[in-house]
């Protein structure tokens, strides 16, 4: 359902503004996004959060190839529109199923000495605020950069990541003043005075991904990924987005990213199909080369319930690169035939030099189809430049319209693409388990697991590829069992891809539990924890809740109302550390409790828990 107020107010509208500040409210007037024009016609912004300044003044501005076409200073005001949205839609991922994007927008009008117009979209919510800068000319638009700056506080605590083109890095703990110049990754997360301030971007398709950077004055400027680039007609930048809370919760739970991107172009996602995979690629580099190994996959999925095999098609006879050797193998329809009887989904991998044309996916994509392959991992892309957003764009619509869904690896974040197009199942972007099989890498550890669900997981799907109980001799993983096991409840993937070996499962003595794991959740709630610490969430499935937590390296006991049960009593199992033996097997005991009562569990360093309570 959607409810939309639009009102053209020319001359100045501001909620307790004045001549030279426009200002929009959140709709439970407890955020605000002022907009300010300086003396020599600049504008910044500020974010006010319960009568607190969050973000001090900060500057605003697009410079252009045609300096006519800048706007930086000797700037007015024209006019303004004002919209409120209540509106609440659907996606088959996420962090529930049901989404509600409440706002009000107001787009503020301001031209230059040339008299050409920029156009800067205001919206607040109860849990953030957003803006994006729009401009309108006949042809090209050429943009040098973006003057956005971000004025934060130097004794913020933050966790952010030194920009690398596949986020596989560390969301670093540091004060704000201890943050380099380097290229930083979003999301980037900061603690100031007690409050949480997400920073990232969202709605990015015509227009680079950026980063951002520290300046000689200790600010965060926009940071383009190419010395400039060129759209036709009219230019619109990402929302630059704020996701603002008094507890960890508002962070955890947002779905603000997603609210800030278009409505789906699918209208009906009936076919799409979440779910959870088996990876052979992990257990064995060639796996994808022999029928049989497969098979093996595939038995595996029917046997513990799930409902996907990661099938790298362009990897047979290859363990790393696309081979077109699988286009003259003769076993392929004879495999997904196969698993198909067993009830298990297929999708494939290749990477982005061969799907880069709407030629080549066409080809592919058709392959796909004669071979009742239903979904595909793009692989390779490793790129924020105008050319890869634009090809993500292509990809995932042409997908839909070959019934494929989508995964995407060597990655950046993801900017809330999911609303857009629902087959986009989940992305990479992330430092995962596959680091458990390279040898001279820095694998994952429990501090950056703790660390991923208050910053690049709260903005989309992570494909991990969770739950590796084997140790592998590459690169020993220092993570618990149980905390292994924990993965899946508490990272959130719409293909939530075990990257693990079919012994390491159906020997499980965590086999029963493992047979429960869902990729799709109704409800998420926040219960405790904190970034690089330990974490504890919940989530609801149906009518069963899935409750668990992982740790770090400090021992601590968790105490965990369970007020979000229904009434009556409930018996469940608890999967937690193994006191003897925490590495390669767990405790399980037997719980009864109600909604009224406490649940607590130990949890050692590199620990975690988990339970289904049905």
């Amino acid at each position: 359902m959607r409810f939309i107020i639009i009102a053209l107010i020319i001359g100045v509208s501001s909620c307790k503004g004045d001549a030279n500040r426009f200002v929009v409210c959140s709709p439970d007037t407890g955020i605000s996004l002022q907009i300010i024009v300086g003396e020599q016609g600049g504008l910044s912004y500020q974010i006010i959060c319960n009568k607190q300044v969050l973000v001090p003044p900060s500057e605003l501005g697009v410079q252009s190839i045609d300096s006519a076409y800048t706007f930086i200073d000797k700037l007015t005001f024209i006019d303004v529109s004002t919209t409120s949205v209540d509106e609440t839609y659907s996606l088959p991922t996420g962090k529930r199923r049901q989404y509600r994007n409440r706002y009000r927008e107001k787009r503020f009008r301001f031209g230059n000495a040339q008299g050409n117009i920029v156009q800067i979209d205001c919206r607040a919510y109860n849990d953030g605020v957003a803006f994006r800068y729009r401009i309108e000319k006949d042809g090209e638009i050429g943009i040098v950069a973006e003057q956005t700056r971000f004025a934060l506080p130097q004794n913020a605590q933050t966790w952010m990541m030194d920009y690398l083109p596949d986020y596989e890095n560390y969301f670093l703990k540091r004060t704000f003043a201890d943050v380099g110049k380097q290229p930083l990754c979003y999301p980037a997360l900061f603690e100031i005075d007690g409050r949480w301030l997400l920073l990232t971007e969202a709605g990015v398709f015509n227009h680079p991904a950026t980063a951002v950077q520290k300046t000689t004055n200790g600010q965060l400027q926009t940071l383009l990924p190419e010395k400039q680039f060129t759209v036709d007609n009219r230019y619109e930048s990402p929302w630059r987005t704020f996701l603002i809370g008094d507890n960890l919760g508002v962070i955890v739970e947002s779905t603000l990213t997603e609210n800030l991107n278009p409505p789906s172009v699918i209208k009906n996602t009936e076919w799409i199909e979440p779910g959870v995979a088996v990876f052979p690629w992990w257990g064995n580099y060639l796996a994808n080369s022999y029928i049989d190994t497969l098979k093996a996959y595939v038995d595996l999925a029917a046997a513990m319930k799930w409902n996907w095999i990661e099938f790298d098609i362009s990897l047979v006879g290859s363990p790393f690169r696309t081979s077109k050797e699988w286009e003259t193998t003769a076993w392929l329809k004879d495999f997904t035939d196969y698993a198909r009887s067993r009830g298990v989904n297929v999708y494939g991998w290749d990477e982005i030099g061969e799907l880069d044309t709407k030629a080549k996916r066409n080809h592919v994509y058709g392959k796909y189809r004669e071979l009742g392959v239903k979904g595909i991992k793009i692989d390779y892309i490793n790129s924020d430049r105008l050319y890869a957003m634009q090809f993500r764009d292509s990809a995932m619509l042409d997908a839909a319209n070959y019934g494929l869904l989508v995964s995407f690896h060597g990655e950046t974040a993801p900017r809330g693409q999911r609303r857009k197009y629902p087959n986009l199942m989940t992305c990479e972007g992330v430092k995962g388990s596959e680091y458990y099989t390279l040898r001279g890498t820095q694998c994952p550890n429990s501090t950056h697991n703790c660390t991923l669900p208050f910053t690049r997981n709260v903005v989309g799907s992570m494909d991990y590829t969770p739950v590796t109980f084997t140790v592998r001799q590459e690169n020993p993983r220092t993570t618990t069992y149980a905390h292994e096991l924990a993965l899946p409840f508490i990272f959130e993937s719409g293909w939530t891809v075990m990257a693990d070996r079919p012994q390491a499962y159906l020997q499980s003595p965590a086999r029963d539990l493992l047979t429960k794991i869902r990729a799709t959740w109704d409800e998420t709630i926040f219960i405790d924890g904190y970034p690089s610490e330990f974490i504890c969430m919940a989530r609801r499935h149906g009518t069963a809740w899935y409750l668990a937590a992982i740790n770090a390296e400090t021992e601590r006991e968790v105490h965990i109302k369970l007020n979000f049960l229904p009434q009556g009593s409930h018996t469940f199992k608890v999967y937690e550390d193994h006191c003897e033996d925490p590495l390669h097997n767990i405790n399980i005991r037997e719980v009864s409790a109600s909604n009224t009562d406490e649940l607590s569990v130990k949890l050692p360093p590199n620990g975690g828990f988990c339970t289904v309570i049905e």
